[in-house]
């Protein structure tokens, strides 16, 4: 008697992988992108550290008296930007990533 084995078949690469909702999203995150269109590039000469880190945040969807107040701090814009990304809202990533020393804070 012969036997065929059966063939062997791949996934449908449509359903995996990071764009997969289903395996991706995070209970409580958003899945819609935050950033505004709205720059504030300058047009002159370079701006200050404050500056341009308050205007990023603010690009980043944080309202601007909170971009401000987390500009003026030692928080680690690269880790904030991607709990931003990852669909954390700027009050909670703020405060997430807030000094332990500086207590005090809009967040």
């Amino acid at each position: 008697m012969l036997v065929v084995p059966a063939p062997l078949v791949l996934t449908r690469l449509a359903e995996v992988g990071k764009t997969d909702v289903a395996h991706c999203s995070k209970q409580g995150m958003t899945t819609h992108d935050i950033r505004t269109s709205e720059t504030c590039r300058p047009t002159g000469p370079p701006v200050d550290v404050v500056t341009w880190r308050t205007c990023r945040l603010h690009e980043a969807g944080f309202p601007w008296a909170l971009a401000d107040s987390v500009a003026r701090t030692s928080t680690d814009l690269h880790e904030l930007l991607q709990l931003i990304d990852a669909g954390c809202p700027p009050q909670l990533a703020a405060r997430i990533l807030a000094p332990i020393d500086e207590a005090t804070g809009p967040w």
